[in-house]
């Protein structure tokens, strides 16, 4: 058994640029989804009615339940601006990653990647905050219990980012290591949906994961309890 792991992330050139094959893989994710996602809007919605099924039932389901679970975790004032970036990181994560199914390397098996996720998250985080709180209210939220904890509130929420990105790195790097051990012990004739069903069940693991914690975030900064 040959298994090499490395952190860092695989060259690619682009014009004579190494750019890093991680961010080709992203870009040519997110070039799909944005084709797929203009297609079902010129194509599959106006084709809706107001009975639901096959397509428009499960992407109604499928936007009903991110915002129940965002509405749960931030509450109904916030849920409307949130829901729609939640859904966008769930998208992100999960496609970038699911890639290694066919063969490709997963965005996300690149500690830039990941880091910029969680960087990007904590942008986020703080636009919520002072739209839906203020500066006041945010300042009054990061002295919440007592203003004896603002200063560890703060240096705590700037590491956030580089927890959640370390944190989906190393899973999704273990992850495609078990994966590679799978394929090495399990007989020739299993390894195939073995992996397959394992990829799916740890890449939405992980989507949730990292879904999770931003909207956790979002909340605390929020200040507001869920409804």
């Amino acid at each position: 058994m040959n298994l090499k792991v490395s952190l860092y992330p695989e060259p690619f050139e682009l014009f004579g640029i190494n750019v890093g094959l991680s961010v080709i893989i992203a870009w040519a994710v997110i070039g799909i989804l944005l084709l797929l996602l203009l297609l079902n809007r010129f194509l599959v919605i106006p084709k809706f009615k107001k009975s639901p099924k096959g397509i428009q039932n499960l992407e109604e389901m499928a936007i009903e339940g991110v915002y129940k679970f965002t509405k749960g975790k931030v509450g109904q004032h916030a849920a409307d601006f949130v829901a729609p970036v939640a859904l966008t990181f769930i998208c992100y994560v999960f496609f970038t990653t699911v890639v290694e199914l066919f063969g490709f390397p997963p965005a996300t098996e690149d500690l830039n990647c990941t880091i910029s996720l969680g960087l990007f998250s904590f942008v986020m985080v703080n636009i919520i905050a002072f739209k839906y709180a203020g500066f006041k209210g945010r300042l009054k939220n990061l002295a919440s219990p007592v203003a004896v904890v603002a200063p560890i509130r703060l240096m705590t929420d700037c590491i956030n980012p580089f927890s959640m990105g370390i944190r989906l790195f190393a899973n999704v790097l273990v992850g495609g290591v078990i994966m590679q051990l799978i394929y090495a012990l399990v007989p020739v004739i299993l390894p195939a949906a073995v992996a397959s069903y394992f990829s799916f069940l740890h890449v939405g693991i992980q989507t949730f994961v990292f879904s999770l914690l931003f909207l956790i975030y979002v909340s605390e900064a929020v200040g507001e309890p869920a409804e």
